[in-house]
C-alpha cells in the first residue's frame, strides 16, 4: 500500500494562509496610519489656522482698545472745553454785569450832594458805602437806584445809616445792598431772604 505525507503540504498551505492574513492586516495597519497621518495634518493645519485668526483678533483688539483709548480722551478733552467755555461765558456775563452796574451807579449818584467810598460787587449781591449831606439824599438814592433804567439793579435796602463828622460837618455815612442781575435773570436767594425777612431800614433823621 502505498502513504503519502500530506502534513508538509498541510504546514505550507497553514504557512500560506498566515502569511496573507499577515499581509493582510499589514496592509489594514498602515492604511490606518495614513490616515490618521492624514488626520494630524489636516487638524494641524486647522489649528495654524486658528491660531492665525486668534493672533490677528488679538491685534484688531489692541488697534481697537488704542482707538477706544483716544475717543475717551476727545470726550474728556470735549468735556473740559465745555466747562472752560461756560466759565468763560459766565465770566463775560458777570463782567458785563459789573460793567452795567458801575456805569449805572456813577450816573445816578448825585455827586454834588454825597459820593461813595465802597463798592462791592460778590455774586449776586451789590453794596454800596458812602457819605451824603443829609437822610432825604440817602432815601432819594434809594429810591433812584431802585428805578434804574438798565433793570439790572432791584431790593434795595438800606442797612445801616449813622451820623459821622467829617470836614466839621455832620454827615450821614449810610451802608445799602441791593440785588444785581442782567435784566430777564433770576434775582440772587440772599437777597430775596432778606426780603422776605423784614422791610427796608428807615434813615435816621
Amino acid at each position: 500500500m502505498l502513504r503519502i505525507n500530506l502534513l508538509p503540504v498541510k504546514k505550507i498551505k497553514q504557512q500560506a494562509a498566515a502569511k496573507r492574513q499577515l499581509t493582510f492586516f499589514g496592509v489594514v495597519f498602515a492604511v490606518l496610519v495614513a490616515l490618521l497621518l492624514l488626520i494630524v495634518v489636516f487638524l494641524s493645519g486647522q489649528v495654524r489656522g486658528l491660531n492665525g485668526d486668534i493672533a490677528r483678533l488679538e491685534k484688531k483688539e489692541k488697534e481697537l482698545a488704542e482707538i477706544l483709548k483716544q475717543i475717551e480722551a476727545l470726550e474728556k478733552g470735549k468735556d473740559l472745553i465745555k466747562k472752560q467755555t461756560a466759565i468763560v461765558e459766565e465770566l463775560e456775563k458777570k463782567s458785563a454785569l459789573t460793567a452795567n452796574i458801575m456805569n449805572e451807579v456813577a450816573n445816578i449818584t448825585p455827586t454834588s450832594r454825597m459820593w461813595l467810598t465802597d463798592f462791592e460787587q460778590s455774586g449776586g449781591t451789590l453794596k454800596l458805602t458812602g457819605m451824603a449831606l443829609d437822610n432825604q439824599t440817602v432815601a432819594e438814592y434809594l429810591q433812584a437806584l431802585g428805578q434804574s433804567k438798565c433793570k439790572c439793579i432791584s431790593n434795595v435796602t438800606l442797612t445801616s445809616s449813622v451820623m459821622q463828622v467829617y470836614a466839621e460837618r455832620n454827615l450821614k455815612k449810610f451802608t445799602l445792598s441791593a440785588s444785581v442781575a442782567m435784566p430777564g435773570a433770576e434775582p440772587s436767594a440772599e437777597m430775596d431772604g432778606k426780603k422776605a425777612g423784614g422791610a427796608p431800614a428807615k434813615a435816621e433823621k
